[in-house]
């Protein structure tokens, strides 16, 4: 009799995710560690490598030293490719190239593929994701042009390079910068007053923040004639977020010497038009955060933790997590049995998943920020929970608390950098084991319990 041969099980899209993820950062932490990527021509510390390789990866924008500095050109480049590969995507990569060398993927496999983009409707996949990819492409080549227009005057040949890099990094909102090769600490801060600079790097984080499917919508918008909910939510918390942030930097910061208060009135309003997005997404500063209020840097820690979009590359718990949140309550205050949220109503999916994200979230954020504490008890506590958050939120605003970590505390960061990348959810469900005994036919009792 034929031997019938057991069809092997598919690998869990969230374990999936996650392990390709690792293999990413397993790679790139091997060639940042060769002496080929540093400039003095030696190894690198292997964690420090494992730190800069995650960072990028998990599009954060946290190091331990000065980009420009420490790596030599094929250091900047492998940086380069790791925040591109991980502010896209990797997923997005190996299905568009899958599509693009006419290799089958089973409806299964592309599910998995388009987990990482938080998508339940995949009606045309190849679609999807050949776009996401091009239109990228396409919108960082724009951005990089434009960058080169200010950056190869100053820096030659050099300036080309520079341009690409910060476009990409400021598209995937991953918050490396080489501007130290201006040889100011803060060199964005140099072309604060250069209008060209400040507004294509603000627009290429919005583009990216605002998230691939919200692109989608509003390039198809001719043919379907409808903006849906969830592009409806993001743009109007993105707007919403972005003029709190400005109403509060400018007003916070409007005379403080250390950040805007020098400046004229004109480069505080687009010093401060920038940060306002970039602060809350992508990290790339125009001064030493140091210089900052107390109370600034309590509101951009809020910020941060609610980070972008879904399905983009920015990090956070997402915008909509918040309006789902802020729906939910005021049903609640007014007596609803269901939720709204401008003109639809909620399925009860989306408000569970939305409350485990925000517990799941705090709880790592707390946990980890507990631990780095450990490590640097000297360092004022609202610092250290500034860059935990920055680190789950992959935004990438620091205060240089990771330099100052030891290895226990590099490995904190790491895996909150990586569990804020691919998810809360996402990673308890890769650890999880799921029971498949259970009977889904059992029926349960229902009872009420006291609430508040």
């Amino acid at each position: 009799m034929p031997v019938l041969k057991k069809k092997p099980k598919q690998m869990q899209s969230a374990r999936f995710l996650i392990l390709g993820f690792a293999v990413i950062i397993l790679l790139g932490t091997l060639l940042l560690f060769l002496p080929v990527s540093s400039k003095d021509g030696q190894f690198t510390d292997f964690i420090d490598c494992l730190f800069t390789a995650t960072s990028a990866t998990c599009v954060t924008g946290i190091t331990v030293f000065d980009t420009y500095t420490q790596f030599s050109l094929f250091g900047q480049g492998v940086i380069l490719m790791l925040f591109q590969i991980g502010g896209l995507g990797f997923l997005a990569f190996v299905t568009f190239f899958n599509f693009l060398i006419g290799k089958k993927m089973g409806w299964s496999s592309v599910k998995t593929a388009a987990a990482d983009f938080t998508s339940n409707t995949l009606l045309t996949p190849r679609k999807l994701f050949s776009e996401i990819i091009i239109y990228s492409l396409v919108i960082e080549l724009a951005g990089a042009i434009l960058l080169m227009t200010v950056f190869v005057p100053d820096f030659g040949v050099y300036g080309v390079f520079m341009s690409i890099f910060m476009a990409v990094s400021s598209f995937c909102n991953a918050g490396f910068d080489v501007m130290s090769v201006t040889g100011v600490s803060s060199g964005v801060g140099c072309y604060g007053a250069n209008p060209i600079v400040v507004f294509t790097m603000l627009a290429m984080i919005l583009l990216g923040g605002i998230g691939f499917l919200v692109w989608q919508n509003i390039i198809h918008y001719r043919k379907i004639r409808h903006l849906t909910l969830h592009t409806k939510i993001v743009l109007l918390m993105t707007a919403i977020l972005s003029a709190v942030a400005f109403i509060a930097l400018f007003a916070a910061e409007y005379n403080n010497p250390a950040t805007l208060g020098n400046m004229p009135l004109s480069e505080k309003m687009m010093t401060g038009s920038f940060l306002s997005v970039s602060l809350r997404t992508a990290g790339i500063n125009f001064f030493d955060p140091h210089g900052l209020n107390s109370v600034t840097k309590i509101i951009i820690t809020l910020l941060m933790f609610i980070g972008a979009a879904p399905a983009s590359t920015g990090g956070g718990i997402k915008v909509t997590t918040v309006a789902v949140v802020i729906a939910t309550m005021i049903s609640v205050l007014k007596g609803d049995d269901e939720i709204h949220l401008l003109g639809h109503k909620l399925k009860k999916d989306a408000i569970l998943k939305t409350m485990t994200v925000m517990v799941l979230s705090i709880v790592i954020v707390l946990i980890s920020f507990l631990a780095v504490h450990r490590c640097v008890p000297y360092i004022p506590m609202e610092d250290v929970l500034f860059e935990v958050t920055s680190a789950f939120s992959t935004c990438g605003s620091s205060f240089g608390v990771a330099a100052k970590l030891d290895y226990t505390g590099k490995i904190v960061m790491i895996l909150t950098m990586l569990t804020g990348r691919v998810g809360p959810i996402t990673l308890m469900m890769s650890l999880v084991v799921r029971n498949k005994k259970r009977s889904k036919n059992k029926i349960l009792p229902e009872e009420d319990i006291l609430i508040g």
